[in-house]
């Protein structure tokens, strides 16, 4: 991941907001990063796409936002 790879993700995100009629709301916006990419870079890219940088998992509607192999375990 680069600038411009964040850049043309915003761009992206940008063109579905105005073609589906529907805001991103930004403030409620996370990212979470592969540990393959370095710590000042998740920052610089969490600066530049403006959404927080999270080091673990949220939630979404209630549910785990990402699910690993033991899928009873999450969800007991």
């Amino acid at each position: 991941a680069n600038i411009s790879e964040a850049n043309h993700i915003m761009e992206i995100l940008k063109l579905s907001a105005e073609a589906s009629g529907q805001e991103i709301n930004m403030n409620k916006s996370e990212v979470f990063f592969s540990r393959n990419i370095s710590r000042p870079a998740q920052e610089d890219l969490s600066k530049i796409m403006e959404v927080r940088h999270v080091l673990g998992t949220g939630t979404y509607l209630g549910l785990p936002s990402m699910v690993g192999r033991s899928k009873k375990e999450t969800f007991t």
